[in-house]
């Protein structure tokens, strides 16, 4: 038998610890594939979301691979643990060191190879699915199948180099142990865990630090990262050290603890929760990543409805040369008619003005008199706003405008003289929206005049602002590619683009459904993004999970055989590494739920998206429910091999 033979048997009868290695690595595989069939494919520089598509495509195919590097490297890592009895029978025998870095190689190479060959085969038979569901996610069509060589070539090259890059670094893991240690593997007596009271309040310090970082103060991008990087480190410290606090206060409570086969898992599961806590921190990470993100695109599309079955102008139309607005408004009511809408068209009066203090922060003033009158014809009912006094306004806003750009207390604006002092803060959705900033400051006549005198001393500008409702279109259902507003936007927009390009029109001009489908198109390609790593995500962590139990399997197994023969019967076994199991595949969950909904509604409010953590607690629960399958299977593998040591 030659060497390549002998690597070759080694995996083969190493196949139930190589097998959910094997299948996670040949799913990024398949999924890395895929999306380089999708940056590949001819049709999608022809599609006007073509461009966006391909780069957010590549965006993820980068995640796929970073992710599936590190993935490998920590499963083979932890691989090489449980295999110190076999090195040290081999170096007997009289394996040196060379002999036992080339068959490791070799073994790594084999199952990268399989792993390679089975993803893109799986990938070409699953390419023309993948390309229909695609295309169903992000409104993209004429999407036909093509043999697909460079994502081929691609797909073997980039993990070709991965397998054997990471097999030459697994080379250096390889502990340089006596013969003795190697035969003794992994019976040598645990220590008892420790635990440092320093390291249990830096990670409440930490803990407590992110979760403040979130709620003092406004919102900034600084205050995201602190909270980042404090919640990443407390995590940790919650897994190495907290639980570890949590195990032994348990313990204490004979009572609770010394009845049936309680004893035997917190006992055992105190050395397990320290033993893995490295891969729990990492598993809670990914998994709360996972979480936050597909929750926040889930809001954003939420929200992206709602802005739209909102809002009751069907075209908004600013123009800054009033002498040619009369103009540009005879082609919009004609396009109109020629398309058989019937509609209604309303010039408010409004203006401008950037906020003092916040840079890029702008609303718009409108009298209290202009506001009522815009609530009689768009309000749905809403009442108007109450007599407003000299030098006060009150603040009426969308959900969309953010918690940032809505001013409270005395207000200072840009060039403007005087302070407002706000006395109602109002959220309406469907009459903030008709003023582009989305928040609209209200004030008394007479001032309202004062300073829009004074922001036209300030400003050579003029507008005129209309507001188009079409009541056939407001049916209260969301609109599609092909249907009336959307083709008579597209119409307008396209129009309105070609005056800009001659330099023939000062006006701007919006329409509801373009903006709903465009980011209707931009959240979709994100989601569709985010399914496959989610799925990447989940199965990863489960193998995690499995390499971790099965480098522990042989010590399990001892240690029940032993029990089985004072009396622990076959059914308290099962019981107790049920118990362990479980809070070693459910635990992260939890603990991600919990993170994600201390972290989510604060982010989404300084993005303007309502909150609402609906969709992130669906996204928890299918974590959970994906979860809960691999635990059985793992369950029933586990708990098999040790009935088979039980007396």
């Amino acid at each position: 038998m030659n060497f390549p033979r002998f690597a070759f048997n080694n995996v083969k009868r190493n196949g139930r610890a190589y097998f959910a290695y094997f299948l996670s690595s040949a799913f990024m595989v398949m999924i890395f594939f895929t999306y380089a069939v999708f940056i590949y494919h001819p049709q999608l520089d022809r599609s006007l979301m073509g461009p966006m598509t391909r780069a957010g495509m590549q965006f993820a195919a980068y995640v796929v691979f970073i992710f599936s590097f590190f993935f490998v490297l920590y499963s083979i890592s932890m691989f090489l643990k449980s295999r110190n009895k076999e090195f040290g029978i081999l170096t007997i025998l009289g394996a040196d060191s060379g002999q036992i870095n080339r068959l490791i190689f070799l073994e790594n190479m084999l199952v990268g190879a399989a792993s390679i060959v089975t993803g893109i085969f799986s990938g070409i038979f699953l390419s023309k699915l993948f390309l229909l569901i695609s295309m169903k996610m992000t409104g993209m069509e004429n999407l036909p199948f093509y043999w697909p060589i460079r994502a081929i070539l691609l797909t073997a090259g980039s993990f070709a180099l991965l397998f054997l890059v990471i097999s030459v670094l697994t080379l250096f893991f390889i502990r340089k142990n006596n013969v003795l240690e190697l035969l003794n593997g992994s019976k040598k007596p645990k220590k008892e865990p420790k635990l440092s009271i320093w390291l249990c309040l830096l990670g409440i310090v930490l803990l407590t630090a992110g979760y403040l970082a979130l709620r003092i103060g406004e919102l900034e991008p600084g205050n995201i990262f602190i909270a980042a990087v404090t919640g990443i480190a407390g995590t940790y410290f919650f897994y190495s050290q907290l639980t570890v606090l949590a195990i032994r206060a348990v313990k204490r409570s004979r009572k609770r603890v010394w009845r049936g086969t309680r004893l035997l898992w917190v006992s055992e599961f105190s050395y397990k929760l320290k033993d893995n806590a490295r891969m729990l921190f990492l598993v809670t990470v990914v998994t709360s990543v996972s979480c936050m993100s597909a929750g926040f695109v889930l809001s954003f599309e939420q929200e992206n409805r709602a802005n739209y079955l909102n809002n009751p102008t069907a075209i908004h139309y600013t123009s800054y040369d009033p002498g040619n607005s009369d103009k540009e408004l005879k082609v919009i009511n004609g396009m109109l008619k020629d398309a058989g809408a019937a509609y209604n068209v309303l010039e408010t009066d409004s203006f401008y003005a950037l906020l003092k203090g916040k840079p890029g922060s702008y609303v718009d003033l409108v009298s209290v008199s202009e506001f009522n009158k815009v609530t009689v014809a768009f309000g749905k009912g809403q009442p108007g706003l109450g007599a407003i006094n000299t030098g006060e306004a009150a603040v009426v806003y969308t959900q969309e405008a953010g918690a940032a750009n809505i001013p409270a207390g005395p207000v200072e604006l840009e060039k403007l003289p005087g302070t407002l002092q706000v006395n109602q803060t109002r959220k309406m959705e469907s009459l903030a929206s008709l003023y582009s900033s989305g928040v609209a400051l209200v004030l008394e006549d007479q001032e309202f005049k004062r300073l829009k005198s004074a922001s036209e001393q300030n400003s050579p500008f003029r507008s005129r602002n209309f507001a188009y409702f079409v009541p056939e279109w407001n049916t209260g259902k969301l609109p599609g590619l092909d249907s009336p507003e959307s083709l008579v936007g597209n119409k307008l927009l396209a129009w309105h683009d070609e005056l800009q390009k001659k330099r023939e029109t000062d006006s701007f001009i919006s329409t509801r459904a373009h903006n709903f489908l465009q980011t209707q198109q931009a959240t979709s390609l994100f989601r569709f993004i985010g399914v496959f790593i989610a799925l990447i995500f989940s199965i990863s962590t489960a193998s995690f999970l499995y390499f971790k139990l099965h480098t522990e399997l042989a010590a399990d197994s001892q240690m029940y055989r032993a029990l089985s023969k004072i009396g622990l019967s076959a059914g308290e076994m099962r019981k107790s590494a049920t118990v362990q199991i479980a809070l070693l595949f459910f635990t992260p969950i939890v603990v991600s739920t919990v993170q994600t909904v201390v972290v989510l509604g604060p982010v989404m409010n300084r993005f303007g998206v309502a909150k609402s953590l609906g969709p992130a607690l669906i996204v928890s629960a299918s974590f959970l429910a994906a979860q809960a399958v691999y635990f059985l299977i793992v369950r029933s593998r586990y708990v098999r091999t040790l009935n088979k040591w039980m007396v």
